[in-house]
């Protein structure tokens, strides 16, 4: 019989337990944190956390939801929440962030981007932060000099560049005067690490529907603009174009976009009936738009012009929120659909976002 040894004289090589804990779900990776201090210290290794980012892209998005609480005499406080799913198809954690970030508690989540977050003040408009909502870290943007909101729209966007790992901020302001006309549009773009935003030349006004941008693909963001075209700003080159889209059967409806794996998706949402669901297969090629599954309010049980797609997940399944009050999980291929109603904590009311849970820090991107 082999003798047990009293004990092991040489541990795993450190680029081998590095490769393992790098593969760890971020909740899992801060838990063993908090009592290790190898593991404290390769929170703050760019390279590990490099490493970890990509591991953690691989596997389904998770969710950041926000509720709202109003308080007494007015007072606003939004909360942050992280579900995820525990690696099983039926259990999942919600679990409240307690993010402290100084006169910023009433927000808006308006994009998100391997692990962080913008968040912008719905009224004060100009103030900005991105934060990485597992790790507590943030940052606030410099403000807008010289700006203060006047009647008008604003859209936020928020990525990276993919080649440089540079994280830049994206505002379009309209500028209109009391009754509402608008005067001129401009383009300010942020990089973070910088002091200052820069002016963005831009030679046409954009008129876009929706104020936050839900689909980061290609290195570019996507818009959907009142016209029904699609829009973009590539991150690099700082530039606008228009995306060519399928000719889709709109009506009196719209449609909004979605990523999936690197490809821009279409969901048709101006049916009272279904969702149809379009994918660009190569990008900026007009004739690789296919239609790949239509989503029937039968067999969603519910208002289909209720239902919100948040994002998509392995094997072709969908988070859905219906009302802001439930999360459902649909099954593309089998049209099946399950509410996920076993998560202790899951507030009564709230907005969602697809979010990869990671370790990236605010005070380092850039």
């Amino acid at each position: 019989m082999e003798s047990v040894p009293k004990e092991i004289k040489e541990p795993f090589p450190e680029d081998l337990t590095n490769e393992i804990v790098a593969r760890f779900p971020v909740k899992s990776f801060l838990r063993v944190r908090s009592s290790c201090k190898a593991m404290r210290d390769l929170a703050h290794n760019p390279i590990f956390v490099d490493r970890h980012l990509k591991f953690s892209s691989q596997r389904n998005p998770s969710l950041i939801l926000t509720d709202t609480i109003c308080r007494v005499k007015g007072y606003i406080l939004n909360t942050l929440y992280f579900v995820q799913n525990e690696e099983t198809p039926d259990r999942y954690s919600c679990n409240k962030l307690g993010i402290e970030i100084p006169k910023f508690h009433e927000f808006r989540v308006m994009g998100s981007c391997n692990g962080l977050i913008c968040l912008v003040h719905p009224m004060k408009r100009y103030e900005i932060c991105i934060c990485n909502p597992c790790t507590g870290k943030h940052i606030k943007i410099p403000p807008l000099i010289g700006r203060r909101d006047i009647p008008g729209n604003i859209v936020i966007g928020f990525g990276v560049v993919p080649m440089t790992d540079k994280y830049k901020v994206l505002v379009i302001i309209d500028f209109r005067d009391s009754n509402f006309v608008l005067l001129r549009q401009e383009v300010f773009v942020y990089t973070l690490g910088d002091t200052t935003w820069r002016l963005k030349g831009n030679n046409s006004v954009l008129r876009l529907g929706q104020s936050a941008c839900k689909a980061f693909v290609n290195g570019a963001l996507h818009w959907v603009d009142n016209a029904n075209h699609i829009v973009s700003f590539n991150m690099d080159t700082e530039e606008f174009d228009v995306i060519p889209r399928p000719e889709l059967e709109l009506g009196r409806g719209s449609f909004s976009l979605r990523p999936f794996k690197g490809k821009l998706l279409i969901l048709n949402t101006s049916f009272g009936d279904r969702i149809e669901i379009w994918k660009m297969k190569n990008y900026r090629v007009v004739e690789s738009w296919t239609r790949i599954f239509t989503v029937n309010e039968q067999n969603i049980g519910r208002n289909i012009r209720n239902v919100e797609i948040v994002c998509f997940l392995e094997d072709w399944e969908v988070y859905m929120v219906y009302e802001h009050g439930a999360l459902l999980r649909y099954n593309l291929q089998t049209e099946s659909v399950s509410e996920l109603i076993a998560i202790d904590g899951l507030p009564n009311r709230f907005d969602a976002v697809a979010h990869v849970g990671t370790l990236v820090s605010p005070r380092r991107a850039g």
